[in-house]
């Protein structure tokens, strides 16, 4: 027999005594050609625990390719990007965060601001992928008492994220964002909701439209256009998951006039309407 006694010491994981908040649990799975353009939140952290397959993940304009074991984490205000591979394809537990402000990091950080995004569990896989997958069981569920399940296991999965960073000491330098492609694509994040000419980016980098176009599909794989509207349909997806918001208010936050237009834009680069898109989020629920 063997008995340890436990010692409670004062030791407050977060600042001012605040909690922080679970707002969503959610699972993808059995689904190979998943992706979710460019977004990000600015009121909320993002956790993701891959249990199966691999995908590749740009985060702060550094691309990833991540798999079984591996944590994504989206500090708040990190933009953000999602692919599966659909040879192997990815299953993952993830859930969103708010009011996270743990001791000794920026508010709406779970990592430090230049620490990579992407860690493998190692040792902590089987934990980790226990205590996500639970909280979103339980708050599926919603049986009697599934709110302080939540919350102690939403403590526990931020405690084994902090040990494995402290383990690693994960930290790196600064993605690199100053080359020329990759200033095109800051400005276009930037001001995604509004008409941006070619000539007028050109323009402020001393730059042809025609080399902005080149410069930018070298070092990012996609035309300037394309990825305007892929930050569109990206954002447009996050409010259609997470806002009440109407599709023609969605379609003015995002940067168009003409809410048919949008819907037809949304369509073609998701094979959806917006509120199919939407319907068929609640009804997995």
């Amino acid at each position: 027999m063997v008995q340890i006694p436990f010692h409670h010491r004062e030791n407050s994981l977060f600042e001012d005594g605040s909690r922080p908040v679970l707002l969503y649990a959610g699972q993808i799975s059995d689904e190979p050609e998943w992706s979710f353009p460019s977004h990000k939140h600015d009121d909320l952290i993002e956790i993701i625990y891959i249990s199966e397959g691999n995908g590749t993940f740009i985060i702060d304009n550094k691309k990833y390719s991540a798999g079984k074991g591996d944590i994504l984490i989206y500090n708040q205000g990190a933009l953000h990007e999602e692919k599966s591979n659909p040879d192997d394809p990815l299953k993952t537990y993830f859930c969103g965060v708010g009011n996270l402000h743990v001791s000794g990091l920026d508010r709406g950080c779970i990592i430090p601001a230049h620490a990579e995004p992407v860690i493998h569990a190692g040792i902590y896989s089987y934990q980790m992928e226990q205590y996500i997958s639970t909280l979103f069981t339980e708050l599926r569920s919603q049986v009697w008492g599934f709110e302080t399940i939540c919350q102690n296991t939403l403590n526990s999965i931020i405690v084994v994220i902090l040990r494995l960073v402290n383990m690693d000491n994960h930290s790196a330098q600064p993605a690199s964002s100053q080359s020329l492609g990759y200033r095109i694509k800051d400005y276009i994040d930037q001001n995604y909701t509004r008409e941006i000419p070619l000539s007028e980016i050109a323009n402020r980098l001393y730059i042809s439209p025609h080399y902005l176009s080149h410069i930018f599909k070298e070092e990012t794989g996609n035309s300037p256009i394309n990825y305007l509207i892929q930050r569109r349909v990206g954002e447009a997806m996050r409010l259609l998951l997470t806002t009440s918001m109407t599709v023609q208010e969605i379609a003015s936050e995002v940067g168009y006039d003409n809410a048919n237009y949008f819907s037809m834009v949304f369509k073609k680069a998701t094979g959806t309407s917006p509120s199919l898109f939407r319907k068929n989020q609640v009804d997995a629920r």
